[in-house]
C-alpha cells in the first residue's frame, strides 16, 4: 500500500477509533505552509498516531528535512511505531515518548523553522515558552484548536500578550481555528 492509500485507512481508522487528529482541510492547509515556507525542521509536539506526522513529512521529504515528533501517551507511540514502520519511515523521523515538558529543554537552540502544537491545551504556553529558544531566526509556530479549547489556554494568551507576539487566529475548518505566529527575517 502506497502511502496516499495509508493515510485514507488511518482516517478511516481514527474516525471509527475517535482518535484525535487534525482534520483534511487543517492537513493542507499544514502541508501547503510547510511547502511555501521551504521547511527543513519541524517539530510536532503530540501526534497521536501520526496521522499528521505522515502527511507532514510528504511535503518534507521534497527538501532536506528533519521531523521529530514528541507525544507522551504509550498507546499512541505504539500505533505511530507501526505506521511509522508500514511507511517505511523508520529510520527517517525521529518518534519521541515523553512529556513534551521534559523533551523541549534537550532540544538543540536555533533548529527549528516550523512547530506544530497539538496537545495538552492547557499546557500550550509552555509548550510556547520552551520552543521560543529552539527557532531559527525565520519560523512558524501553529498552535491547533485555539477556539475549541480557549478556557483551557487563558495562560497561553496571557503569555502572549505580556511577551507582545504577534499572532492570526485563522479559521482553517469548520472544527476549530489555529493560531499562527510568524517571525520574519
Amino acid at each position: 500500500m502506497d502511502r496516499i492509500e495509508y493515510l485514507k485507512s488511518l482516517r478511516q481508522y481514527w474516525i471509527i477509533n475517535t482518535v484525535p487528529n487534525i482534520s483534511d482541510v487543517n492537513v493542507k492547509f499544514l502541508r501547503d505552509l510547510i511547502k511555501i515556507s521551504n521547511t527543513k525542521n519541524m517539530l510536532e509536539i503530540w501526534t497521536a498516531n501520526w496521522f499528521s506526522a505522515i502527511n507532514f513529512w510528504i511535503e518534507l521529504e521534497k527538501v532536506w528535512w528533519k521531523l521529530l515528533t514528541i507525544d507522551f501517551s504509550p498507546k499512541s507511540h505504539e500505533e505511530a511505531k507501526i505506521n511509522i514502520k508500514n511507511v517505511w519511515l523508520l529510520d527517517t523521523v525521529y518518534l519521541v515518548l515523553w512529556n513534551a515538558l521534559d523533551e523541549i529543554p534537550k532540544l538543540l537552540d536555533n533548529s527549528y523553522d516550523f512547530i506544530f502544537i497539538d496537545g495538552m491545551m492547557r499546557r500550550s504556553k509552555d509548550f510556547l515558552e520552551l520552543s521560543l529558544p529552539k527557532l531559527k531566526k525565520w519560523w512558524i509556530i501553529i498552535i491547533d484548536d485555539v477556539i475549541k479549547f480557549k478556557d483551557k489556554m487563558i495562560w497561553l494568551r496571557e503569555f502572549i500578550e505580556e511577551n507582545n507576539i504577534e499572532y492570526n487566529v485563522l479559521p482553517i475548518d469548520l472544527d476549530d481555528w489555529v493560531m499562527m505566529i510568524v517571525k520574519e527575517l
